[in-house]
């Protein structure tokens, strides 16, 4: 009792947060919890205890699987991006090439206009220079003077011919030469055009890029953030569950506890409406784990046998419907409504002892026992019809977890990681794990045969 004493002095549980820790002391815990209250009452005291410490083991098992959600999540967005950027790196590569292209083609356009400006120019110099040398010898124009000294009619039609040809072939390489100088300037208009869009593109990509490599960078630093995190967490629930075992361990009934001779019905008196392994068919005919014990809302539920109760959840309202998720926050069976979750022990015809895992669901509002221990017979919680739920009813499962008695729990079963299902599984796969099948531990077995009617 001493060691009991002691230990309800100073408790270490967590709170919100990275596995922040406080102390919480003797004047924080209920009064039902103070040795020198009037309301001291031991076995109340470890149920709270245990089902602060059980709560703050499931928070940090939902913290921990939102953190990584949260890094997968991370990773696949960094993987976009750096998908994004690997792609970046090659449009910028093709358009670094186009680019290349088109200032080798200016170039060339370039010395091809300059090449074509330079025979224009020495054509109308040619031109100019026989024009100015014809008028210089002649003092008129040196067309006409050319005409006019033909020796003969005939021999100044052929002047006049030869005039208009000479004329025709200068204006028509001056039109030539212009045209071509027009085009090439309208090609060279055109090329710094693209140029222009060429860089605008290049800026805009080097710009994407850069953000990628933000984003990359973002996600480096999320992924260190968030390994951190976890390994924060797994740390802390590490500690939790330490701390859950050495209040276990002060709990000094529980190993002296003996199992329970045989197991009696949760629900006495109550009808069952549906039963294992599927509903009826005018319920459907679907997957059914369990029986389904069909009562009025606010009966007593009992445990069938001795044990401990390890999880309770009650955060749902009395009354669900069909296709309700609740409860909705990790700490239950979603859809199952309020709950609890129990180990327990129980003899056989042959006095051999076994442990068993029982789950209760569709609880009402507000009737779910704490965590800690419980005597065959002791209150559960009461009927209800929450989650996914048509009406008043209790849903239970059993599962057959191996062979031991109430020490082996204390000292084995309740440290097990299991899952909300004892590792048995839900719809088809529950199906795989049936005892009857001959499917060893952890497995279902059918209520009814050891809760009877």
């Amino acid at each position: 009792m001493k060691k009991f004493i002691s230990v309800l002095l100073i408790i270490c549980f967590l709170i919100n947060g990275l596995g922040s820790r406080i102390f919480l002391m003797a004047e924080d815990l209920p009064s039902y919890c103070d040795p020198f209250s009037d309301d001291y009452d031991e076995r109340e005291c470890n149920r709270y205890l245990l089902n602060s410490s059980m709560n703050s083991i499931q928070d940090l098992k939902k913290q921990i699987e939102d953190a990584e959600s949260d890094f997968e999540t991370a990773q696949a967005l960094a993987t976009k991006y750096r998908q994004e950027a690997e792609s970046l790196d090659s449009e910028i590569a093709e358009l670094n090439v186009q680019i290349k292209e088109l200032e080798e083609k200016m170039v060339q356009l370039e010395a091809s206009i300059k090449e074509n400006e330079e025979k224009v120019d020495e054509l109308n110099q040619r031109v100019l220079s026989r024009m100015e040398s014809a008028q210089v010898s002649m003092h008129f124009d040196p067309y006409l003077d050319f005409v006019l000294s033909a020796t003969g009619f005939d021999d100044m039609l052929r002047r006049v011919y030869g005039v208009e040809a000479i004329t025709s072939k200068d204006k028509k390489d001056r039109e030539d030469l212009k045209e071509l100088i027009e085009k090439l300037q309208a090609d060279r208009e055109q090329l710094d055009k693209d140029k222009i869009e060429m860089d605008e593109k290049k800026e805009a990509l080097t710009t994407k890029r850069a953000q990628s490599i933000i984003m990359r960078n973002y996600w480096l630093e999320i992924q260190e953030e968030t390994e951190a995190q976890i390994e924060a967490l797994q740390n802390a629930l590490e500690d939790e569950r330490q701390n859950y075992s050495g209040i276990l361990a002060n709990i000094s009934d529980l190993s002296g506890l003996p199992s329970s001779q045989g197991m009696t019905a949760p629900v006495p008196g109550a009808s069952i409406s549906a039963g294992v392994w599927r509903y009826p068919a005018s319920f459907g005919g679907g997957v059914h784990l369990g029986i389904d014990y069909a009562v009025g809302i606010g009966t007593t539920i009992t445990s069938p046998m001795n044990g401990v109760v390890i999880r309770s959840s009650d955060s749902c309202p009395s009354y669900g419907y069909l296709g309700n998720g609740c409860p909705y926050n990790g700490t239950g069976v979603a859809a199952g409504g309020n709950q609890v979750t129990m180990i327990g022990t129980a003899m056989d015809s042959d006095g051999d002892s076994f442990v068993y895992g029982v789950s209760f669901f569709h609880l009402q509002s507000g009737s779910p026992t704490g965590t800690g221990v419980v005597m065959q017979g002791d209150y559960i919680g009461k009927v209800g019809s929450s989650g996914n739920s048509t009406g008043p009813h209790c849903h239970i499962e059993l599962y057959y977890l191996g062979p031991g008695d109430m020490s082996d729990i204390e000292e084995d079963y309740l440290y097990r990681d299991y899952s909300m299902s004892f590792n048995c599984g839900w719809g088809a796969y529950g199906l795989g794990r049936l005892c009857e099948n001959g499917v060893g531990a952890p497995c279902r077995l059918n209520p009814t045969y050891y809760f009877g009617q």
